[in-house]
């Protein structure tokens, strides 16, 4: 059954580890509130999701038989037919969304870099520098009438040491071990720092827009939107503190820093992707 999203809240689901640790948190607040749930990526292990969204066609690929028929599919407009049909028979959700990169010079509010970086919603279409499922999820909160948003595993990459990863102490996601992004740690702070600079714009355009702003609950490395005390969830020493880039020097650098990509931890067992 489909359900309405004007005028409800809204609560989105990343598969940050936060997921993981504080699910019996997570899940009272559910059970406490009246919330439609917004699923991103692979999360079924917890729940399923109202609605389930995908951004990226290589975690459809390898996770999208795991989506339940029950929940509500909605996927970006770049995604084909033929993609979706590997794993999807019923009918499904399209949102229409322009993606764009943060570029050299970006950073500068006066430029043309960051002027089309700005998120707005046009003609029926998201457009922002945004990378990831969990912030268009959003954004498709937003446009679509609901009248508060709370979020929760959106933890970034690096809210944990590169230290407590390479150990396997802390994960990336709600599952594996360690560094299940697969990243350099520096590449993880130059996406971190991405998706920081676009949801600071959301944040700010929900609010003048649509008249409220949405919170992070859960743990995350994007500290502007964390309120600690929906959940009860305070700082906890092991989690990092976030150093903005300020210098041109500081911004090129991660601007054009080339991932080497690294090995996945032995210990990590995907069992639920497809080969």
């Amino acid at each position: 059954m489909l359900k309405k999203i004007k005028g409800q809240h809204v609560l989105v689901i990343g598969s940050g580890p936060s997921l993981k640790k504080y699910w019996d948190k997570i899940e009272n607040f559910i059970k406490e509130n009246e919330v439609i749930t917004f699923g991103c990526n692979y999360i079924t292990d917890f729940l399923i999701p109202d609605y389930h969204f995908w951004g990226s066609t290589k975690r459809w690929a390898a996770y999208g038989h795991l989506c339940n028929e029950k929940s509500t599919l909605v996927v970006s407009e770049h995604f084909s037919k033929k993609e979706l049909k590997k794993h999807w028979k019923k009918s499904y959700k399209v949102f229409k969304n322009v993606e764009r990169l943060w570029k050299s010079g970006s950073e500068n509010k006066k430029s043309k870099g960051y002027e089309r970086c700005c998120v707005r919603y046009k003609n029926k279409k998201m457009f922002g520098c945004i990378r990831d499922i969990g912030t268009w999820a959003i954004f498709y909160a937003y446009i679509n009438g609901a009248n508060k948003i709370s979020v929760v595993g959106q933890d970034g990459y690096t809210l944990y040491s590169k230290k407590d990863l390479n150990s396997k102490i802390e994960s990336q996601h709600c599952y594996g071990y360690g560094n299940t992004a697969g990243f350099t740690y520096r590449y993880s702070k130059r996406n971190d720092w991405f998706k920081y600079r676009s949801m600071r714009l959301l944040y700010r355009y929900g609010k003048k827009k649509y008249g409220f702003d949405f919170e992070i609950i859960t743990p995350t490395i994007y500290k502007d939107f964390y309120n600690s005390d929906v959940l009860g969830i305070f700082e906890d020493p092991s989690w990092q503190k976030w150093e903005e880039p300020i210098t041109k020097k500081e911004c090129n650098s991660l601007y054009f820093y080339k991932n080497l990509i690294e090995k996945k931890p032995s210990g990590f067992a995907d069992k639920w992707a497809k080969q």
